[in-house]
């Protein structure tokens, strides 16, 4: 018997469950046609929304800065890895949304893991909505904190959960815009409650940032409050990579000295950063392709409701809503033979037998994409002879 059977048998286990993973490989940049596995593609999965990673402008501004900059940061950040550009880029965050101040991470995932375990402990009570990000369900566990699971944007059984604890220290943490549902969280109401409770406000704004809000800002410029905590990432709209914490001076002078996913870390190379700066640059001075997002994203959910599809989110990230994880992995295929890759959303990122097929458009997409797209789902969601047909409004 070798020492690596049980591996075996649990990926066995996950292939009888149609839970199985494959790698695809880009070997283009991520633009609305794409090259994956050598094939000329549609993609529409990728979290490039405003098409930035691949815009020229940016990229040519980069290398001509790039002379001048050092390929590594050289050490953390409380050694030898704080480069003058990572201050302008705190410094720049904290002008454009409003905050005292603001803590660069490595990436969202070690920003969660970050904060939640440094700020939380057995004395911390944490309110959590459940559909949460992975990352922040991690962080939760990290901490030791005591967990209250909240209903998906259900403020009466959020409140009713605060109430249980009057003398704890409470944290209350939801996404701002939800990657699987494309729900966006009611900034406002969220704030009130935390408020009312005493708790300490943090928000995943993930998939926000860059896309919501009049200038792109985020959930805080498009709901007009500000909760105490906010992340952002640079790895969605704004293209590059990275996360940050926004939140006060004094917040982040603890973060700075307590959490280890940031003491931890070597700091993001200045050629990361300075890409970061320079997209969020472009970003402040062209809404141009803010507002061809918005277009696309207009355009596809009307012919997507008018084809009968339950169209739920009221952002840029649309689910089609499948259940079976085996059905959905035949759609997921017949739409690749036919030149269309979306992304497959089984357990555990969904609930079991709550597929989805999500969808992301780009800025960059055209109208004949769009169209296409809703063929091909036309002919293969509806498809009996792929399984039973899908109930389209009930699902």
């Amino acid at each position: 018997m070798n020492k690596f059977d049980f591996i075996k048998d649990k990926l066995e286990h996950l292939e009888q469950k149609n839970l199985i993973r494959d790698e695809r490989v880009f070997t283009s940049p991520q633009l609305p046609t794409s090259e994956i596995d050598f094939q000329n593609m549609l993609l529409f999965s990728s979290s490039n929304y405003l098409s930035l990673s691949e815009n020229k402008h940016i990229i040519n501004v980069v290398i001509e800065k790039l002379k001048n900059l050092a390929m590594g940061s050289g050490g953390s950040r409380l050694t030898t890895g704080t480069h003058k550009l990572h201050i302008e880029l705190e410094e720049l965050l904290s002008k454009i949304t409003g905050y005292e101040s603001s803590l660069l991470y490595s990436s969202g995932f070690m920003a969660n893991l970050g904060f939640i375990s440094a700020l939380c402990d057995q004395e911390t009570v944490v309110f959590s909505d459940e559909k949460n990000h992975a990352s922040i369900i991690d962080g939760i566990k990290l901490s030791k904190a005591k967990v209250e699971v909240y209903r998906h944007l259900d403020f009466c059984d959020l409140e009713n959960k605060l109430k249980k604890y009057p003398n704890y220290k409470k944290l209350i943490i939801s996404d701002g815009v939800f990657s699987m549902d494309g729900d966006i969280l009611p900034l406002d109401k969220f704030c009130k409650i935390a408020k009312k409770y005493d708790a300490i406000t943090y928000v995943d704004d993930a998939h926000g940032f860059g896309v919501l809000g009049e200038n792109g800002f985020g959930i805080t410029e498009m709901c007009k409050a500000l909760p105490d905590v906010v992340l952002v990432t640079f790895s969605k709209a704004i293209g590059t990579s990275g996360a940050a914490i926004l939140c006060s001076k004094l917040l982040r002078r603890y973060l700075y000295n307590t959490s280890r996913e940031f003491i931890f870390s070597t700091s993001a190379s200045p050629v990361d950063i300075l890409m970061t700066i320079e997209a969020l640059k472009y970003l402040i001075n062209n809404k141009n392709q803010n507002e061809k997002l918005k277009q696309n994203v207009t355009y596809l959910k009307k012919r997507l409701s008018e084809n009968g599809y339950d169209i739920r989110g009221n952002s840029h990230i649309i689910p089609i809503f499948i259940g079976d994880e085996e059905k959905a992995g035949e759609i997921f295929k017949k739409l690749l033979e036919n030149g269309i890759f979306l992304s497959i959303i089984r357990f555990p990122a969904v609930p079991k037998n709550e597929a989805i097929l999500r969808i992301t458009p780009m800025a960059e997409h055209s109208r004949e994409d769009l169209d296409y797209l809703v063929e091909m789902l036309n002919k293969y969601v509806k498809n009996k002879n792929l399984g039973n047909q899908i109930n389209l409004q009930n699902n």
